[in-house]
């Protein structure tokens, strides 16, 4: 418990220094997340740009999309630079490494859970939300976020030996925004391409669980090979660059 409340600690400072001086504070985060999923809307809606005819469904597919993504960019983001941003209480305290790793998690699940507000409330108007898969829409959030934190051990430690990585982050996260299909239906050829993203998966098990009457798109054993390489991965970063992180920090 104790760790626990050092933990929301560590998040509460990290929302205060991200946001100092700003007007509207934290609620400027779930706004702009709001906002931009209203964007998206617009041209894919209002301008009918959407595949299939019917409005509703593709509403549906869209929004679901768009959460399930925003949320773990922010994390893809704001997790790489965690322990670079927080180098001087590294430094000066004992509470170790993957405690700060820890904070872009926490916020994670804060946003997740507050953007899905709004968008759970109006699927249910709409009567495409699957109420019985509800929570288990949120715990596939979960899961999905303890899936790229296995790989944000490696990222974090490689953006302290290499200074930054923060801008060829932002550029591959918007690749990988591209190459799962969030605002289009997969296909043909570009289906077998969304196969060789890691959150392909994921993303179809959550609509799955809360669209009602969703049909999976994929197949879920093709998440495999990618859990399996992201442990490796996490596993590097716990044994090899622990020791050397420390000199560099």
């Amino acid at each position: 418990m104790e760790k626990v409340s050092i933990l929301w600690a560590l998040v509460r400072r990290d929302y205060a220094l991200q946001y100092a001086g700003s007007f509207l504070g934290i609620s400027w985060m779930f706004l702009q997340n709001l906002v931009l999923i209203s964007l998206y809307a617009l041209v894919f809606l209002v301008l009918n740009l959407k595949n299939p005819s019917t409005q509703e469904d593709f509403t549906a597919y869209l929004l679901t999309g768009l959460l399930f993504w925003i949320p773990i960019q922010e994390l893809l983001v704001r997790g790489t630079g965690i322990l670079t941003d927080n180098r001087s209480l590294l430094k000066r305290s004992s509470l170790g490494i993957n405690l700060f790793l820890w904070i872009p998690y926490v916020q994670f699940l804060i946003h997740s859970f507050v953007t899905s507000i709004p968008v759970f409330i109006y699927l249910g108007f709409s009567g495409t939300l699957n109420l019985t898969g509800l929570v288990f829409g949120y715990l596939v959030l979960v899961l999905s976020g303890l899936y790229l934190m296995l790989l944000l051990h490696y990222l974090s430690r490689l953006n302290i030996l290499l200074k930054d990585i923060s801008p060829l982050i932002r550029l591959v996260s918007q690749l990988v925004f591209w190459g799962i299909p969030v605002l289009y239906y997969p296909t043909g050829v570009l289906k077998q391409w969304n196969e060789w993203n890691p959150f392909t998966i994921p993303l179809d098990v959550f609509r799955t669980t809360v669209i009602s009457g969703f049909q999976a798109q994929f197949d879920w054993f093709h998440i495999a090979p990618f859990l399996f390489f992201f442990v490796l991965v996490y596993l590097l970063a716990k044994r090899k660059f622990q020791s050397v992180i420390l000199d560099h920090l």
